[in-house]
C-alpha cells in the first residue's frame, strides 16, 4: 500500500525519469550482450528484456495513477500500437493496482462527508476489492442494508493531468512503437479532466439507467445522498470482469452472446440515446451468472448531435460504394479534408478513405461476421490505419467526437476478435 501519490511536477518527472533510466539500462544490458549470444539465445535475452522492462512500467505508472496509468490501460488496447509482452502487462492496469493507505481512505471519506465511514455506511471494508488508474473501490453496506460499491477518488490527481502527457511521452519514447504510441497519447488529456468528476459520473449512470433498454444489461443504482465530486456510491454487482471470466474459457456460445450484447449497448447508445460508454476497457464490464453485462465505470461518456451522427451513419452506408465525389463531399462536411489541399494529397486521402471503407464494409456483407474465421480482418484494418499515419498533419480540424467514437467501436472490434466469435454486426441504422 501507499500513503502518497506524487503530485507536483518537480516529483512526477523525478518518478517518470527513474522509470525511463531503469528501461534504459536494462535494454543497455541487452545490447552489450547481443554480439556474444547465439540468434536462439538472443531472441531468449530479447524476451527476457521485455518482460522486465513490461513491469518496470507498469510498476512506475501504479504509482504514479491517474493519466499515467488511464495511458496505460488505453494503450492496453493497442495490440497493434505495443509490443504484446508490454501490452499484456499493462492490462494488469484494469483491476491489479496496489491501493492507497487505509488511512487516507478514511480521511478522504471524511473530508467529503464531514464524518467517518462509521457514521456514514452500516459497514465499509477499508481494503479495496479493484484499485485503477483514478481511484479504488470499496464494498460497504448502506444504512438501508443496500450491498454498495464505493469509489474514491485518489487525492488531488486532477492536478496531475496537465504534466503526465509529457511525462509519458519521455518514459516510452524509447520504445520502437513510439511515434503511433505519441498519438494516441495526446489524445487523452480531455478525457481524463471528465473522469475526476464524480457527480458528473453520476449522472451519466442515471441518464443510461433510465434510457438504455436492453433485457441483457444490468446498470448500478446510483445513491446520490452518498457521492460527492470524489466519491461515487452505487450497487454492487456481482459478477466477473470480461478479462477474468475470459481466462476461465466459456463456450462459444456464451461469448456469443455476450459480444453481441456489446455490440447491441454501443449501436443503440450512438444512434438512439446519442450517447456512448467510451471506454471499452474489459474491466468495465461485469459478467453475471446469467449472462447479463454489468455496465460500470461511465466517467467516459461522450455526447453527440443530431449532424454528426447523420454524417457518420452516411459514412458507414457508402463504405462500399464506388462514388468518389459523394466521398469527397461526405469527408470535406466531415473536416476530414479540406478544400485547400493539394490536389495530389487530396486524391491519395479520398482513395484511402475509400478503401478504409471498403474494408469495414466487409463486417456487413453477410448476416453474421465470423471473427474467429476472418483472423486477418483486423489486420488488413491495422495495416491501411498506418497508411493513414502519414496524412495526420493535413487533418486540422477532426471533431473529438470522431476520435472517441473511432476509438471506442474499433476497441470494441478488437475485443470481439479476441473473443473469436461470429455475431450479427448489421443493425438498422446502417445496414
Amino acid at each position: 500500500m501507499t500513503d502518497t501519490i506524487p503530485k507536483s511536477k518537480i516529483t512526477r518527472t523525478i518518478s517518470s525519469g527513474k522509470i525511463a533510466v531503469k528501461m534504459g539500462t536494462n535494454h543497455l544490458g541487452f545490447l552489450i550482450k547481443k554480439p556474444f549470444l547465439s540468434k536462439e539465445n538472443q531472441t531468449i535475452s530479447q524476451e527476457k528484456k521485455d518482460v522486465k522492462n513490461a513491469r518496470i512500467l507498469f510498476n512506475g505508472l501504479s504509482l504514479l495513477r491517474g493519466t499515467a496509468l488511464k495511458a496505460a490501460q488505453m494503450l492496453s488496447l493497442e495490440s497493434d500500437m505495443i509490443p504484446e509482452t508490454i501490452r499484456k502487462e499493462l492490462e494488469k492496469s484494469y483491476n491489479q493496482v496496489p491501493p492507497i493507505n487505509r488511512a487516507l481512505v478514511r480521511k478522504i471519506i471524511t473530508n467529503n462527508f464531514n464524518a467517518p465511514p462509521e457514521n456514514i455506511f452500516e459497514s465499509f471494508e477499508a481494503t479495496a476489492f479493484a484499485a485503477a488508474s483514478l481511484g479504488q473501490v470499496h464494498h460497504a453496506r448502506s444504512k438501508d442494508g443496500e450491498d454498495l460499491a464505493v469509489k474514491i477518488q485518489y487525492p488531488d490527481i486532477s492536478q496531475t493531468i496537465s504534466n503526465d502527457i509529457r511525462l509519458l511521452k519521455t518514459v516510452l519514447r524509447p520504445l520502437p512503437e513510439y511515434a503511433i504510441i505519441k498519438i494516441a497519447l495526446e489524445e487523452i488529456h480531455d478525457v481524463l479532466l471528465d473522469e475526476t468528476d464524480y457527480e458528473k459520473e453520476g449522472k451519466n449512470i442515471e441518464y443510461f439507467s433510465q434510457n438504455l433498454k436492453n433485457d441483457r444489461v444490468s446498470i448500478p443504482e446510483l445513491y446520490s445522498d452518498l457521492t460527492t465530486k470524489n466519491v461515487l456510491s452505487m450497487s454492487f454487482m456481482k459478477g466477473m470482469m470480461l478479462n477474468r471470466w475470459l481466462e476461465t474459457r466459456p463456450g462459444r456460445k456464451d461469448r456469443t452472446i455476450i459480444a453481441q450484447t456489446l455490440h447491441d449497448i454501443f449501436i443503440e447508445g450512438f444512434y438512439k440515446l446519442k450517447q456512448i460508454h467510451a471506454d471499452p476497457n474489459p474491466g468495465n464490464f461485469i459478467i453475471m451468472d446469467d449472462l447479463k453485462i454489468g455496465l460500470i465505470d461511465f466517467g467516459c461518456v461522450r455526447s453527440f448531435d443530431d449532424e454528426f451522427i447523420l454524417l457518420y451513419q452516411k459514412l458507414i452506408r457508402i463504405g462500399a460504394g464506388n462514388d468518389k465525389n459523394e466521398y469527397i463531399d461526405l469527408l470535406t462536411r466531415m473536416k476530414l479534408i479540406t478544400s485547400d489541399l493539394d490536389p495530389d494529397i487530396k486524391e491519395e486521402m479520398v482513395a484511402l478513405f475509400m478503401k478504409i471503407g471498403d474494408w469495414f464494409s466487409q463486417l456487413f456483407r453477410e448476416e453474421e461476421f465470423d471473427f474467429g474465421a476472418n483472423q486477418k480482418f483486423m489486420e488488413d484494418g491495422r495495416k491501411i490505419g498506418r497508411q493513414m499515419h502519414r496524412f495526420r498533419k493535413h487533418i486540422h480540424n477532426i471533431t473529438p467526437e470522431f476520435i472517441f467514437l473511432d476509438r471506442t467501436r474499433y476497441g470494441l472490434i478488437k475485443l470481439f476478435e479476441k473473443m473469436k466469435v461470429k455475431i450479427r454486426m448489421k443493425n438498422q441504422y446502417e445496414y
